[in-house]
């Protein structure tokens, strides 16, 4: 007798019925959840890229620093936080690391600025950062002298001529 209550079950269109319909909202909700996946994956192209071997993140504005960030140390999240203050000067001083002569596969960087920031900012305001120096012990030892000799009253020439006797090999390349 059990037997023919399982058959009668299998047979129930109500019980089908109720299947199917789970079915098609399970379905339902798994092209929703690919859809909105990769929506967000969309979104994310728009507003990063790599580029060579560097990753450039677009920002609203110098107040959203870039989510790259959050897989480094505080210490570089400030430094990159401050590039806003020292543009001016930043955009003046090479930098030593060997970013400024170019690779196969990376544009020569034109300044310490290019270090930090690729584009400051558009007309829409936005920012375009680069990943380079939170890996670049170089361009953020730089980044802090002139922080610290800035935050002392320094001049761009005092700055331009401590980062030179710092980290240029040679003074007589510059």
């Amino acid at each position: 007798m059990i037997k023919d209550e399982n058959m009668i079950n299998k047979h129930d269109p109500s019980k089908s019925k109720t299947s199917s319909l789970s079915s098609l909202m399970y379905l339902f909700l798994f092209v929703f959840a690919i859809i909105t996946f990769l929506g967000a994956c969309s979104l994310q192209d728009d507003k990063i890229k790599t580029v060579g071997s560097e990753i450039w993140e677009t920002t609203d504005s110098f107040d959203e620093l870039p989510t790259f960030l959050n897989d480094h140390t505080e210490h570089t999240a400030q430094l990159y936080g401050q590039v806003h203050e020292h543009t001016h000067i930043l955009g003046m001083i090479d930098c030593y690391c060997g970013c400024m002569e170019g690779s196969a596969i990376d544009e020569p960087h034109d300044s310490l600025l290019r270090c930090y920031l690729v584009q400051h900012p558009t007309e829409e305001g936005t920012i375009t950062w680069t990943d380079h120096s939170t890996m670049c012990g170089i361009c953020k030892q730089e980044l802090e002298l002139v922080i610290d000799m800035a935050n002392k009253g320094s001049t761009d020439d005092e700055i331009i001529a401590a980062i030179q006797s710092t980290f240029s090999p040679s003074p007589h390349n510059h």
